[in-house]
């Protein structure tokens, strides 16, 4: 009996000191906490005054008399503890929260106008924490109901990671639900997180988006100039997405496994797009392999309600540009990807076009008109671009040389190792792609009549071909040609 006394008397201690809450407080702070304890109930007896004691000219504490006669030294870390275990109430149906564990700051919940305000309400404005994917982002959802946890639920005995004690239920249309302590109706009332009319609340999600599979969209040349391409996948819901870009964040997860044969440790990087307010309620096909994607899947997220992850194995070494996520404004969503040839895209934080609905590059320079390295270099972007999606192979080579024309400007007033470096790399894209081009486009042009063809200008761009292509059956072309055009 000796040793189990000794034992709840360690365990009592552990839990008394384990708060890690302020003991005392300032002054202000002190009266004012007085005067909200004054005529509240503590335990089982009622509180007949309350008044400030100091421990240092910086330190105060409490000391309240109790209607039974018995006067007590109320220190903050004990008014804190007692809060969190229903031993000290207001007057008036009132408690105090204390939004941060760390220091004394106090603040109180009326209960009976909490009820008043969530029971008029049709709409929950939820607002991710600090903690989440969607942190700082909010989604609209319609309530329910709400209710109060009963005597006897296990869920009035769970804490928060404060020691806060759930207390309400809050459930949503769309099937999942919300657990909240006091201090959570306290700061969600404060944050107008409680919404009286749907008419008045915008856009209001009712029930989860049901994923019913995906596609594999077609690999796209989304930068000539750069070489640049887009692949990706469209996910296809039962319904159309309400949803903005922002509310489908990724994140880059580790995860470490043994190897079965070798018994070594070994990392996988997976990528994870979010899907909010969604649910996977049928098996889905894999994706094997996508471009450096490997084992593209569509996942329900086991931690958070009514939500999905695009899923895919990624090595981060080749993941160069974050993932560009595009509504549709229909049932589905587009995440496209790319792949990057010229590394000094990837390192460019600005890339997407943000004002853009499709995903766009556009050119990184900020245009500097007193900087003519930008400016000729801009040029050649926009040579480029104003072709990137055209058929006409003859208007396109042209474009192509003004290009170049550029670069090789941009290269003569370039002042740093930096800007040479740029311009001549982008010269070598169009080096690359340029030879082919102009003997698919000459060969095109001799089949037209005679009085159509520029032949000085299909020699120069043949004599070019000639020059930059170390293609043996690309070079037998062009000296075929030349012996036609001549």
């Amino acid at each position: 009996m000796q040793r189990i006394g000794l034992i709840i008397m360690i365990v009592t201690l552990w839990v008394t000191n384990a708060w890690g809450f302020p003991k005392y407080t300032d002054r202000k702070k002190a009266l004012e906490l007085a005067e909200v304890l004054d005529k509240g109930t503590f335990q089982s007896y009622r509180i007949a005054s309350v008044f400030t004691k100091n421990h240092s000219d910086e330190e105060y504490y409490l000391r309240a008399i109790l209607d039974d006669g018995s006067v007590q030294d109320w220190y903050l870390d004990d008014i804190y503890r007692w809060t969190l275990t229903d031993q000290l109430f207001l007057t008036e149906n009132r408690i105090l929260v204390f939004p941060s564990e760390e220091e004394t700051d106090f603040a109180i919940l009326d209960k009976n106008a909490f009820y008043r305000t969530v029971l008029q309400s049709q709409v929950f404005v939820k607002t991710y924490n600090q903690h989440d994917l969607l942190d700082g982002k909010s989604i609209k959802y319609a309530i329910r109901r709400f209710r109060l946890l009963e005597q006897g639920e296990s869920l009035r005995y769970r804490t928060d990671r404060m020691g806060n004690r759930y207390r309400y239920i809050l459930e949503l249309e769309n099937g999942s639900r919300e657990i909240l302590t006091y201090l959570d109706a306290y700061q969600l009332t404060n944050q107008g997180a409680f919404i009286a009319r749907e008419e008045d609340a915008g856009i209001v999600l009712r029930r989860a988006f049901q994923v019913q599979g995906f596609r594999v969209l077609p690999k796209k040349l989304e930068d000539e100039l750069r070489n640049v391409w887009r692949f990706g996948v469209e996910i296809i819901f039962n319904e159309p997405i309400p949803l903005s870009e922002d509310l489908f964040p990724f994140q880059i997860v580790e995860e470490q496994f043994r190897e079965n044969t070798t018994g070594l440790r070994t990392n996988r990087f997976y990528l994870q797009v979010v899907l909010p307010n969604t649910e996977k309620i049928k098996d889905i096909p894999s994706i094997r392999t996508l471009e450096y994607l490997q084992h593209v899947e569509l996942v329900t997220d086991v931690e958070h309600q009514k939500r999905s992850f695009l899923k895919a194995q990624v090595n981060p070494q080749v993941f160069q540009l974050p993932p560009y996520i595009e509504t549709t404004g229909k049932n589905t969503i587009k995440v496209h990807f790319f792949t990057v040839m010229d590394q000094s895209v990837a390192k460019r934080a600005e890339f997407m076009a943000p004002d853009q609905p499709d995903p766009v590059l556009h050119a990184a320079l900020i245009v500097d008109k007193n900087n003519d390295f930008e400016m000729h270099y801009l040029k050649a972007v926009e040579h480029i671009r104003s072709v990137q999606d055209s058929h006409d192979l003859q208007n396109k080579v042209s474009k192509y040389f003004l290009a170049l024309d550029s670069l090789k400007e941009a290269a003569l007033v370039a002042k740093t190792d930096e800007q040479i470096s740029q311009s001549l790399a982008q010269r070598d894209v169009l080096y690359d792609v340029l030879p082919q081009m102009i003997v698919e486009n000459t060969q095109l042009q001799i089949r037209k009549p005679t009085t159509q063809i520029n032949h000085a200008s299909l020699l120069e761009h043949l004599d070019l071909a000639g020059k930059i292509t170390d293609n043996r059956e690309i070079l037998r072309q062009v000296r075929s040609l030349e012996n036609v055009l001549r």
